[in-house]
């Protein structure tokens, strides 16, 4: 079924494109009607329109909040031009078909992330717009409907093809594009409302709106896109600012490094202010923090410097020469930082194909998590529980200056896949994460593997390591296990109907250990 254009209501705030629209139109003796600053800019543009003053019979009111809302507007793009009463009825009331609205929504997130002040935020809440571009599409077996400019091309080579006309399944498809860009648009203001007021979002839109497809997924044979959100400005938008394009895996381990360090921003201070991650298959092989950049990147590339072949790493620091010089000199493919120098840039300029990712710090890790499952979706806050106390359940104990040690190596666990253990050290005023095993359902498997890899770094003696623990022990034996390694410092959340077995265990054998009360699981 196709339908002709004989009347078009223009009302944009991003003009782009809008000029060739409305000349096309005029080519085809189509009438436009418009307001506002888009019927000051048709007219700068010496394009003639119907003011939709004329159209509605009232004036602009209550500073621009009433222009396009009407009867007569709302009427002239709902009713059924194929129902004889519906037709009987408009020309009863004198109503004006309209058949095409092209229509761009406020700069809500422009000003958002502008950080727009709350009367400016909500002046930039669009409600004239949505209402008309609803009604249009809802009746898109009579009316087409174009929310942004880039479906202006499309829709003026199906327009001039089709002899002035559009074809159902054209209206169809640019009214299915119109619920997901409002669906996309509320979920936008009111994700914004709920930060500045504090509150958790309930409502969650992913919109294919904003998909850039990807070369492929995580494999070849798999399809793959990324989809941001118009308030966010993280690694899911940020453009490298050298290197090839990120694909599907360089882009979940860039995030994973982001955030890990992240968290160990939050450990830092004057004597040690400079964090590294090191990261491969999502997972950090490598942590470290250090008072300076270059003795953190050492340590950090040194708790796994096989698996740290093709990583990705991240810094909480602008990124010195020194730290480009290091890993220019080895096969990487993504470094993530707050910023570069230009002495840094320089020496990876040579290196073409590592992409580089400028990815400011933030306070908290930014959520939600969502994954999906078979029928729907989980949805969860991120992670960003931090002990509140930390109980020294054995009676040796912890010294006073050991536990800025006990946080470092609950943030490296916690972004370790469970079952997760890891082992962290001081040396030389330098925390960093020396062994891990992770992943696998039995916990005493990952103490093995943990172990293996400290002394594979040359660790033999782990007398003074840390072995971490995302979740109880629910048995002493990880204990006797790692203890049977020279390990003596433990520290889990405890929570198991076997505690007392295992706090036993470790004071019979001389341990220390440490109940945090949280746990850090990560499937």
């Amino acid at each position: 079924m196709t339908t002709k254009i004989k009347c078009a209501l223009l009302s944009v705030s991003d003009k782009t494109g809008i000029l060739e629209i409305a000349r096309e139109l005029k080519k085809n003796n189509v009438e436009i009607i418009s307001s506002g600053g888009t019927g000051t800019f048709l007219a700068q543009n010496d394009i003639a329109f119907t003011n939709i003053e004329d159209v509605t019979g009232n004036p602009e009111a209550f500073g621009g909040r009433m222009k396009t809302i009407s009867f007569q507007v709302g009427s002239g793009l709902l009713f059924r031009r194929d129902h004889q009463e519906d037709v009987e009825t408009a020309q009863k009331l004198g109503i004006k078909a309209i058949d095409l609205v092209v229509c761009n929504l406020y700069p809500f997130s422009q000003v958002a992330k502008a950080q727009g002040d709350w009367a400016e935020l909500i002046e930039n809440i669009d409600i004239g717009g949505p209402t008309m571009i609803r009604a249009a599409a809802k009746n898109h077996n009579h009316v087409v409907v174009l929310v942004n400019p880039s479906q202006y091309q499309t829709f003026l080579e199906h327009y001039a093809s089709n002899d002035g006309e559009t074809q159902l399944d054209f209206r169809k498809e640019v009214a299915l594009q119109a619920y997901e860009h409002m669906a996309l648009y509320d979920s936008t203001v009111a994700m914004e409302l709920a930060r500045r007021m504090n509150k958790k979002v309930t409502t969650h839109v992913i919109s294919p709106l904003n998909a850039q497809t990807l070369r492929y997924g995580e494999n070849p044979h798999q399809a793959g896109v990324v989809v941001s959100h118009p308030l966010d400005q993280g690694i899911a938008s940020i453009v490298p600012i050298q290197g090839k394009e990120l694909s599907y895996n360089n882009l979940l381990d860039a995030d994973s490094a982001w955030r890990s360090v992240v968290d160990l921003n939050r450990l830092t201070g004057p004597q040690k202010k400079f964090a590294v991650s090191v990261v491969k298959h999502s997972t950090p092989c490598g942590l470290s923090i250090a008072d300076n950049q270059m003795m953190a990147l050492e340590k950090a590339w040194a708790g796994d410097s096989i698996s740290a072949f093709g990583g990705i790493i991240a810094f909480n620091s602008l990124l010195e020469k020194s730290a480009a010089q290091f890993l220019s000199e080895k096969f990487i493919e993504v470094v993530v930082a707050p910023d570069f120098s230009p002495e840094a840039l320089e020496l990876f300029s040579k290196k073409k194909n590592v992409r580089l990712l400028k990815v400011p710090m933030v306070d908290r890790l930014p959520g939600p998590m969502i994954r999906s499952i078979f029928g729907g979706y989980v949805v969860q806050e991120e992670d960003n529980g931090r002990e509140g106390s930390l109980e020294c359940v054995t009676k040796s104990k912890l010294s006073d200056s050991s536990y800025p040690l006990v946080e470092f190596g609950i943030l490296c666990c916690k972004h370790l896949k469970s079952n997760a253990i890891a082992l962290v050290m001081e040396e030389s005023n330098c925390f960093s994460m020396i062994g891990a095993g992770m992943g696998n359902p039995n916990r005493l498997v990952s103490v093995t593997q943990a172990v293996d890899k400290a002394h594979e770094n040359g660790h033999r003696d782990l007398s003074h390591a840390f072995l971490i623990s995302d979740a109880f022990f629910p048995f002493a034996d990880t204990v006797e296990a790692a203890h049977a390694k020279g390990i003596n410092l433990f520290i889990q959340p405890g929570g198991s109907i076997k505690d007392q077995e295992v706090v036993a265990c470790a004071n019979k054998m001389g341990a220390t250990m440490v109940m945090t009360g949280m746990r850090h699981f990560r499937h």
